[in-house]
């Protein structure tokens, strides 16, 4: 089978378990929690809910521990990927759950029956018991306090209160907001203070405790609107400007306080269908809303259905007016880019300038097209987008928007101007190829594909000429053989001798003037899982990146265990070169090595690190026992 078949074929149960070793595992994770997951797999934590097979395999499961968590396992592309509702796998981390469910699966489809490990399942069992412990307690405190009289809780609150700035600042915004009128002129300055971050920066740590605390303004807004949905409508917008505000100061990873921000917006909204059809005037209102707004607040469509024809028409106005201003000063400062001979203090200004310009036209840009859009006038849209094509984006724009309404042979054509007059643009090449390919024009596509492999030669464009060839129908092989002869001859006469400075460079020696980097060589017979032919091109004097050799190293048959252990220990050398504490990756490593070792080989190895390396007095510390 050639590689473009066992590309598309992605494998079978054999493939997947070699993607499920506890070599990609370890990669995946760390060495303690691959420890804590192999444990967890062992105890009987996992029940398994689902299993999909090819093209897309998974297993989804269920792992018992301090909390019942939702896991799953995939592979793509014959790569370890999955998710869990753990805190830890939900900051981005490959959990010891996902562990456990990968291990389950593996012997799963190794057809080896399930074993309970007794010692496993005790400690498991204690980490169950812990959680349910903290549990415990929580909910007798909480019948503790449900049980003291008013008095004492005051007393005790103000006591905390008097030792904390934190708890003062929330109980007295719970004071202010327990003793909020429904008047706005009221309301305005108190949620001015509940949506004050009260710091320059907002960490994440923080964003989840503000983003609870400033949720009392929503009540307030509600408030507002029973008595009053217009002047709802402005205190919703003073919020909504608070809120982002905030949001521009605050890492918000977990989208605490954007979560805030669209119940603010739909509240706004809310208020503005209460409040029903709007005076001309709040058409200006609702534009400079619509570009305040950073990432969509509310539901323009149902806003701008609630706000009346006198207000959309006033809107529409505006907007064209704006748009037209906006691209008549981007248009004057490339004019005046493109002409200007002066200074470089000159020529900064004018790109500020037009930086910040051109960021004002894309809003408007966006929201005029939209309202051209919903009105049916896609001859004008055309001419807005037709006005200015000096930059590819623009012919990408324009192409899009064709595409979009059906009109593909006109597409197809701007698609084959924009590659004339911009060459170089993957963007544009990308879709005229798929023109190309929609419509048949196979040698087109065979010839474009191999210019962009030329120019900048990698897997995904390996694949892509192969896949194209197979279109036009070209011998495939003879295809594959060309391109890789392509790559080895670019590896011969560019690389030449490599300064001290490289990462291949050792502190004994620099490799020798004919040495190759046959990375990418050897990455792209590893996507067709020619594990012995990139072996055997990425031997020395030959040089290959770390990722690619460790790749090879653990997908090699048992037979060549050796050859292997070689590949890994090459790796660690670089990784000790770079290496810094806490050794992490590098004590993973060395037991991903031993584990290719016998006994007496693995302890002659652990004393020789323990002697090199012993000025790095963490790594040897954290060293396995012989």
């Amino acid at each position: 089978m050639n590689g473009v078949d066992d590309t598309q074929a992605g494998g079978g149960p054999e493939a997947w378990i070699d993607a499920l070793s506890d070599a990609s595992l370890q990669r995946s994770s760390t060495a303690e929690i691959f420890r804590r997951g192999r444990t967890y797999a062992a105890s009987g934590a996992v029940e398994v809910l689902a299993e999909q097979p090819a093209p897309h395999p998974a297993l989804r499961a269920q792992v018992s521990g301090s909390d019942l968590y939702t896991t799953e396992v995939r592979i793509d592309d014959g790569e370890l990927a999955g998710n869990c509702d753990c805190p830890n796998a939900m900051q981005g981390w490959f959990c010891k759950h996902q562990v456990a469910v990968a291990l389950v699966w593996r012997d799963r489809l190794a057809g080896k029956p399930p074993v309970m490990d007794e010692a496993a399942s005790k400690e498991v069992q204690v980490i169950a018991k812990r959680a349910r412990t903290v549990k415990d307690r929580r909910q007798a405190l909480h019948e503790f306090l449900h049980g003291q009289d008013s008095a004492a809780l005051a007393n005790k609150l103000l006591e905390l209160a008097d030792r904390d700035h934190d708890v003062d600042r929330e109980l007295q915004q719970w004071r202010k907001v327990s003793e909020a009128t429904d008047q706005p002129a009221d309301l305005k300055p108190l949620i001015t203070e509940v949506l004050s971050p009260g710091r320059d920066f907002i960490s994440y740590r923080e964003s989840f405790g503000f983003a609870r605390r400033a949720e009392a303004v929503l009540p307030l807004l509600q408030q507002a609107r029973a008595r009053d949905a217009n002047a709802a409508l402005a205190l919703c917008r003073h919020a909504l400007h608070r809120a982002w505000g905030a949001l521009e100061q605050a890492d918000d990873s977990d989208g605490e306080i954007g979560g805030l921000c669209e119940a603010i917006g739909t509240e706004w909204l809310q208020s503005l269908q209460a409040a029903g059809s709007q005076p001309a005037s709040f058409g200006d209102t609702y534009l400079q809303l619509r570009l305040d707004d950073p990432f969509g607040c509310f539901d323009a469509d149902m806003a701008e259905t609630a706000m009346g024809n006198e207000a959309m028409t006033r809107y529409r106005r505006v907007l064209a007016e704006r748009w037209r201003q906006a691209k008549d000063v981007v248009l004057g400062l490339k004019a005046e880019r493109a002409a200007s001979l002066a200074s470089r203090k000159h020529r900064a200004a004018n790109y500020e300038r037009f930086s910040e310009s051109e960021m004002e036209l894309l809003s408007l840009e966006r929201l005029h097209l939209d309202q051209l859009e919903k009105t049916g006038d896609i001859e004008e849209a055309l001419a807005v987008l037709r006005m200015d094509l000096s930059d590819p984006q623009d012919h990408c724009h324009l192409i899009g928007f064709l595409e979009a309404h059906g009109r593909l042979r006109e597409a197809f054509t701007q698609a084959e101007q924009a590659c004339k007059a911009f060459p170089d643009d993957w963007r544009l090449q990308d879709m005229l190829l798929r023109f190309y390919e929609r419509d048949g024009w196979t040698e087109e596509a065979l010839t474009l594909r191999r210019r962009q492999f030329d120019s900048s030669p990698s897997v995904e464009r390996y694949h892509a000429v192969l896949k194209a060839g197979q279109a036009a129908g070209r011998d495939t092989t003879e295809l594959r053989s060309a391109l890789l002869e392509e790559l080895a001859l670019r590896e011969t006469t560019t690389l030449g001798r490599l300064p001290p400075t490289s990462r291949y460079a050792t502190s004994r020696s620099t490799p020798s003037a004919d040495a190759r980097d046959v990375s990418l060589r050897a990455e792209i017979l590893c996507s067709e899982r020619r594990w012995i032919e990139a072996l055997a091109l990425v031997r020395p004097p030959s040089l290959c990146s770390d990722t690619v050799m460790h790749k090879i190293a653990g997908h090699l048959p048992t037979d060549n265990r050796e050859q292997a252990l070689e590949l890994l220990l090459r790796v660690f050398t670089n990784a000790m070169r770079r290496s810094s504490t806490p050794y992490r990756d590098e004590l993973a490593l060395v037991n991903e090595i031993a584990q290719h070792m016998d006994a007496v080989q693995r302890a002659a190895w652990l004393s020789k690190l323990r002697t090199e390396y012993k000025a790095k007095r963490n790594f040897v510390r954290d060293l396995p026992n012989p």
